[in-house]
């Protein structure tokens, strides 16, 4: 017993010189000496453990007193403390005068920390230890792959999209550019500051959710919302013009708002965003569609077979999504709360508004207001969850993609009030009373189709049996067929045909699709 005491005695002692030397030398330094730096944790952290897993981390201190410990993480619930073992006092030949366990159990994805508290005697503080973790989910491979399945659907899908490109539509958007510029307006201006406003409004303290909930308002259109713009009664046209044109200027302009606004959302949080990595991912996004373009030029056989699988690839996608999509993220929905299913709601219903707002402002066709208002809405979260997901370290990756997961929820409920205010519509006042509401606006596009066969300063009028061409007259009898000097003029009854006149493209594009 006698030797006992001494050996505590002389520990005892051992562990105030130590400390006092300690104190000195930092003194010398020019340094304050600090309780903190006097306690320390072995593993020094603990970073990408699986949920579902236990773990020991002991500490270990120089301070001469030290007569209980406690432990405690930020968020227990993605830790817990199972138990603190006792206060073990070391050797003479340690470097260390006190030391103990603390038992912890991973159990939910993220971010913590693990805090370390040494009492004396008296039950005060005197001195505490912190150290990281972080949480990997337990089916992290099941998640990965159907990260994986859904980068080579999306990179099959930019495929078809390219072999399906129809020249006639480039035509159309070079002839009448408005709808798809103030689509672009939209798309790349108006919804990545509108989920940046939102972002930081709703979470702001924390930099994944707002980085989450940015990207995935700063990725093109597309996704249903070609779908929807038709039931809507919108310009299935435009809807497409813009959901290509989105697509193609995504692989600049994605780099682009995250490299201006990304030191923002980061500020003093401890990750950074991979930038270069981004911009080469979503510059590689663009390969596939160009091999599709290629295709189509070249090999057009080839291409007509590939734009066959459009509708059927895009309906795997849905099902493929919505089944072991759901299945192999189950966790977003236990991450989901009420701001952020409020954020996810009000990302694309702030798209719907702001695209519907300044095509009425600029007097567009109704038609081309439904369409670039859900063009602006829908956002083709697909991509940003494969950019997140590829380039953030995880548990980073899959906690930022549980933002543009709840706007991928949100997003049809709108679409879905609205489809049944207009088939309520529909039926109570039945399709003509929807078509007087475009009835000007046909008989505009009518004039400019009928204006179109006068041409050379000449005229063919029809219906008289009369035909005026640069100047010259000629007579038909009915069925015959009569030259004219501006070309070939064809009579039966009242139908005229006219060599060498102007095209209608929009005509055109509408017959293709």
């Amino acid at each position: 017993m006698r030797a006992a005491a001494a050996v505590n005695l002389v520990a005892a002692l051992l562990g105030l010189t130590c400390g006092w030397i300690g104190a000195a030398a930092q003194t010398v330094d020019g340094e304050a000496g600090s309780q903190e730096e006097a306690v320390w944790l072995e593993p020094r952290q603990l970073m990408q453990v699986v949920e579902g897993t236990n773990h020991s981390v002991r500490w270990f201190t120089i301070l001469p007193d030290v007569a209980s410990v406690t432990a405690q993480v930020e968020d227990e619930r993605v830790c817990r403390v199972d138990a603190v073992g006792p206060v073990l006092v070391g050797s003479p030949l340690d470097n260390f005068t006190f030391s103990g366990i603390v038992n912890v159990s991973a159990t939910f994805i993220g971010y913590n920390k693990l805090r370390v508290f040494l009492y004396d005697g008296l039950d005060s503080t005197t001195g505490e230890a912190e150290m990281p973790m972080s949480v990997l989910l337990s089916y992290q491979k099941l998640s990965d792959l159907f990260m994986m399945i859904t980068s080579v659907l999306v990179a099959l899908l930019y495929v078809v999209m390219g072999a399906t490109l129809d020249m006639k539509v480039i035509a159309m958007i070079v002839k009448k550019p408005i709808g798809p510029l103030v689509g672009i307006v939209c798309q790349y201006l108006f919804m990545p500051m509108i989920a940046f406003g939102l972002a930081k409004a709703t979470f702001p303290d924390n930099p994944l959710g707002q980085l989450g909930l940015f990207l995935g308002g700063s990725c093109p259109g597309g996704g249903a919302s070609n779908m929807w713009t038709h039931l809507l009664g919108g310009s299935l046209d435009l809807s497409i013009m813009m959901t290509f044109i989105s697509t193609v200027t995504a692989f600049a302009t994605v780099p682009l708002w995250v490299l201006v606004m990304g030191p923002t959302i980061v500020g003093d949080a401890d990750f950074i965003i991979p930038y270069k990595d981004i911009a080469v991912l979503v510059f590689s996004l663009s390969m596939p569609c160009a091999v599709g373009i290629l295709i189509a030029k070249f090999l057009p056989r080839v291409g007509k077979v590939i734009g066959k699988l459009l509708t059927p690839l895009t309906l795997f996608n849905v099902v493929f999504l919505f089944t072991f999509g759901v299945y192999a993220n189950l966790y977003v929905f236990s991450l989901f709360e009420a701001k952020t299913i409020l954020a996810g709601f009000g990302l694309p219903f702030l798209g719907y508004l702001s695209g519907i707002g300044l095509a009425s402002l600029l007097k567009l066709p109704i038609k081309d207001r439904i369409a670039i208002s859900i063009e602006t809405g829908i956002q083709n979260m697909t991509i940003a969850i494969i950019i997140l997901k590829l380039t953030l370290e995880a548990p980073a990756s899959e906690l930022t993609v549980v933002f543009p997961a709840a706007a991928v929820l949100m997003t049809p409920i709108p679409l879905l009030a609205m489809l049944i205010i207009r088939r309520v519509y529909l039926w109570h006042y039945g399709p003509q009373k929807e078509d007087e509401k475009t009835e000007k606006e046909k008989e505009v596009e009518a004039k400019e189709t009928n204006g179109r066969v006068e041409s050379g300063g000449g005229k063919v009028e029809a219906g008289g049996g009369g035909a005026v061409k640069d100047g010259s007259k000629t007579k038909t009898g009915g069925g015959k067929e009569e030259q004219t000097d501006g070309g070939k003029v064809e009579r039966n009854g009242t139908a005229v045909v006219v060599e060498g006149g102007i095209d209608n493209p929009g005509v055109e594009v509408e017959d293709t699709f």
